[in-house]
C-alpha cells in the first residue's frame, strides 16, 4: 500500500480517471492516496523509523503496560491492582469508592517517574516526526487522518468550552443527591436510583427489537439478524478479554461482537451500542473494498446514535421515579464522560505537547498540567481538592505514538450523533432515509461534507452549540427528580 501511494505521488487524478472511467469509483480513495503520499518519507527511513520504534516508543509504550498491569496498593487488609481499584469507582457504597479513589492515588507515586519519562519521550518523538513528515503539529496531523479540518475541531471545542455549564448542573445536582456542596471526584460513577436488571439473553433481544422496530425498522431488522444468525460472543468465560467491541466482516456481509453480558442494563445498554456499529458496518458492506474505511470522529457516530435512542426512549416510558432517576443518572454520566472528561484530555495533551517541544516533563509537572486541564473542563461542577492528578497515568492512549489525541473524535461522535437524533425526532422517516446515506458516505467524504449532507455546517460554533444545548432538558429533569 506504500509504494501504491509512492507511485500514485507522481500521477494526475483527474487524468487517471479520464483514463480509465473505471476509477471514478475510487476518486475519494485516490485523492486521499495521494495527499497522504505527500506525507512519506524516504522508503529507507520509513523502514528505519519502523524498526527504530521498536525499541523507542514501543518499548516506552511496553514499559507503561507493565508498570500499570502489575502495580498494586493495600485497601484495607487486601491488595488490590490499579484495575480493580479503578473498577470500585463504580461501586453503589461511597466508602468503598472513597478508599479505593484514596488507595489509587498512593499507587502512583510508586511508578510516576518511569511514566512521566515514557510520556516524555514519546511525545518528543511524536513531535519531530510529525513535523519531519510535513504536517505542523502532532494536532494537524491527527486532523489529517480524521478527515477533519482544524475549523470544525476549533468550533467543536469551543462549543465545550462555553457550554460546559450544562454538565456542571448535573454534577453540583448529584452532589446535593449525596450530600455535598460540590461533587466529589471519587463518586462522578456513584450509581443513583435503581436501573432495571435481571435480563436473559432473548428479553435483550426483544428490548432491544421492540426499542427500533418503530423508530427505524433497518435497525430493528439487523438487531435481530445479530441475534438470530449468532454474531454475538455473550458471556465472560476464562482468559476472555473483558470489555466490548465489534467488527465488521463486509466480505461476507455480517459483523461480530464481543461482549460480557451479565444481565444488567448497562450490559443491554452496551448491546445497543455495539450493535449501532454493526449497522454502519451492513450500510457500507456494498461499497467497493479499497471505499470501506471511515475515519475515528465517525466511528462512534451509529452506535452513540443507537444508545441515545435506547436510553431516551427508555427513560420517557419509565414512570418510577428512582428508575428514571437511575436511568437519567445512566444517560448524563455517559454525557459526560464524552464531553468533560475528553476536553480535560483533549486540553492536557495540547499543553503537553506544547511544552515537551522545549523542556523534559517531570510527574509534577504533568500533574500540574492535567489540573489546569481539569479545572477548564469540569468547571464548577466537581471539588477541585478532589481533582485527579495522574490521569494522564492510567490511559495507554497518551503511550502510543500512533494515537495523539485520541480524545476529540469521540466527543465529536457524541456531539454529532445528539444533532442527528434531534433532526430524527423531529422529522422521523424522512431523515432516517438520509441517515442511512450519510453512514454510506462515511468511506468517501470529509466529516464537513458528511455534516453538508444532512444541511448541518459542522464549521461553525453555532451547530455544535445547538448539540450541547440538547442535553439541557435531560438536566433540567434530573435536577427536579432530585
Amino acid at each position: 500500500q506504500v509504494n501504491f501511494k509512492r507511485l500514485l505521488a507522481e500521477q494526475n487524478v483527474d487524468e487517471l480517471i479520464k483514463a480509465e472511467s473505471s476509477l471514478a469509483e475510487y476518486d475519494f480513495f485516490l485523492r486521499e492516496s495521494k495527499d497522504q503520499a505527500s506525507f512519506l518519507l524516504t522508503p529507507d527511513l520509513e523502514e528505519l523509523i519502523a524498526r527504530l520504534d521498536i525499541y523507542g516508543v514501543g518499548a516506552w509504550a511496553n514499559l507503561f503496560n507493565q508498570l500499570t498491569s502489575t502495580a498494586s496498593e493495600e485497601m484495607g487488609e487486601e491488595k488490590k491492582s490499579l484495575t480493580e481499584l479503578r473498577n470500585l469507582a463504580h461501586s453503589p457504597d461511597q466508602d468503598v469508592r472513597r478508599k479505593a479513589y484514596q488507595a489509587e492515588l498512593a499507587l502512583y507515586p510508586k511508578i510516576e517517574k518511569s511514566l512521566a519519562s515514557a510520556l516524555s519521550s514519546i511525545k518528543g518523538q511524536v513531535i519531530y516526526l510529525s513535523k519531519r513528515r510535513g504536517h505542523d503539529s502532532p494536532l494537524d496531523e491527527a486532523l489529517f487522518k480524521s478527515r477533519m479540518s482544524r475549523p470544525t475541531l476549533d468550533a467543536m471545542i469551543e462549543a465545550m468550552i462555553e457550554k460546559k455549564n450544562i454538565f456542571a448542573r448535573y454534577y453540583l445536582a448529584k452532589a446535593k443527591h449525596l450530600g455535598q456542596e460540590r461533587l466529589h471526584w471519587a463518586d462522578m460513577f456513584a450509581p443513583l436510583g435503581k436501573l432495571p436488571s435481571g435480563y436473559s439473553v432473548d428479553e435483550s433481544r426483544a428490548l432491544l427489537v421492540s426499542s427500533f422496530e418503530n423508530f427505524h425498522p433497518p435497525i430493528a431488522e439487523l438487531i435481530d439478524k445479530a441475534y438470530r444468525d449468532k454474531w454475538i460472543d455473550f458471556y465472560p468465560r476464562d482468559k476472555k478479554v473483558g470489555g466490548a467491541f465489534c467488527s465488521n466482516l463486509a466480505f461476507i456481509k455480517q459483523s461480530r461482537v464481543l461482549t460480557n453480558f451479565d444481565g444488567s442494563f448497562s450490559a443491554v445498554d452496551t448491546l445497543a451500542h455495539e450493535l449501532g456499529h454493526a449497522y454502519h458496518g451492513y450500510r457500507i458492506e456494498d461499497h467497493a473494498p479499497l471505499n470501506r474505511s471511515y475515519s475515528m470522529p465517525v466511528a462512534e457516530t451509529a452506535s452513540t446514535f443507537n444508545e441515545t435512542h435506547f436510553l431516551l426512549e427508555q427513560i420517557g416510558a419509565s414512570h418510577k421515579a428512582e428508575e428514571k432517576l437511575g436511568l437519567l443518572d445512566s444517560f448524563l454520566m455517559n454525557s459526560s464522560q464524552t464531553i468533560c472528561d475528553i476536553l480535560s484530555r483533549f486540553l492536557f495533551e495540547q499543553q503537553v505537547f506544547e511544552r515537551v517541544a522545549t523542556e523534559d516533563l517531570r510527574s509534577e509537572d504533568l500533574q500540574a498540567i492535567m489540573h489546569e486541564a481539569q479545572l477548564e473542563a469540569y468547571g464548577d461542577g466537581l471539588d477541585e481538592n478532589s481533582l485527579h492528578p495522574y490521569m494522564w497515568a492510567c490511559k495507554s492512549h497518551y503511550y502510543s505514538a500512533s494515537r495523539s489525541y485520541y480524545n476529540f473524535p469521540y466527543a465529536f461522535g457524541a456531539l454529532f450523533a445528539a444533532l442527528l437524533y434531534e433532526k430524527a425526532q423531529a422529522r422521523g422517516p424522512a431523515f432516517m432515509k438520509q441517515y442511512d446515506e450519510m453512514l454510506t458516505a462515511t468511506t468517501v467524504s470529509s466529516v464537513e461534507e458528511i455534516g453538508d449532507l444532512l444541511g448541518l455546517d459542522l464549521r461553525t460554533k453555532e451547530t455544535w452549540m445547538k448539540s450541547m444545548e440538547s442535553f439541557k432538558p435531560f438536566v433540567d429533569e434530573f435536577e427536579k427528580l432530585i
